[in-house]
């Protein structure tokens, strides 16, 4: 096979990917969602004792403690963490603690207040976008970045929700070479968030 086939095999699966990220934007996620150019069952995940759900991918299960020792050092670690082992993408949940004043701004707010946090520690990391979709009973907010690592450059998806008056911030990461393909995947399965209200 010669190098301008192999360039044009590249292409073509870059835009029938595309085209499938495209065809199922406006479809509500169902039982399977495209993540690049496969399909992938989901299943409803109940976080914190059922307090909230998301529906995740098959290939998302719990990270065994060991993993979980080794990649999340600090003992602050995300209370839940799934993996998908086979394209190193990781998603995490953090119940976090209410002062009172978080309570009385909106999730938006919250989230706009981390990002602006973040900037000042973190300088080197280059920040896009931000957004909030709106789940079956809660506004999500969200935003993305890119962090440089020892090992390479890590892609970001944080995500906050509220739920029995407790603030929920969710953390997608992966390798930056494949945001492109997860990302539509993360901001389509926020909108199956069910949190119970207060």
């Amino acid at each position: 096979m010669t190098r301008e086939s192999e360039y044009i095999d590249t292409q073509i699966l870059a835009l029938r990917s595309k085209y499938h990220e495209i065809q199922s934007e406006n479809h509500p996620v169902g039982n399977e969602i495209q993540i690049g150019t496969d399909r992938a069952r989901l299943y409803k995940a109940d976080l914190f004792d059922g307090a909230c759900s998301i529906m995740l991918p098959e290939t998302m299960t719990d990270m065994d403690s060991t993993d979980r020792a080794v990649i999340y050092q600090n003992r602050n670690r995300p209370q839940i963490i799934k993996a998908d082992r086979d394209s190193g993408a990781t998603i995490a949940f953090s119940m976090l603690p209410q002062t009172g004043e978080e309570e009385q701004r909106q999730m938006s707010e919250q989230m706009a207040a981390i990002r602006n946090d973040m900037k000042k520690i973190w300088k080197q990391n280059v920040f896009y976008d931000t957004g909030e979709v709106m789940a079956e009973n809660t506004p999500v907010a969200w935003m993305d970045f890119r962090a440089y690592c020892l090992d390479g450059n890590l892609y970001s998806f944080l995500f906050m929700f509220q739920t029995q008056a407790q603030s929920v911030l969710g953390n997608f990461h992966c390798s930056f070479q494949i945001y492109d393909i997860w990302k539509p995947v993360i901001i389509k399965i926020l909108t199956t968030i069910q949190a119970e209200s207060r």
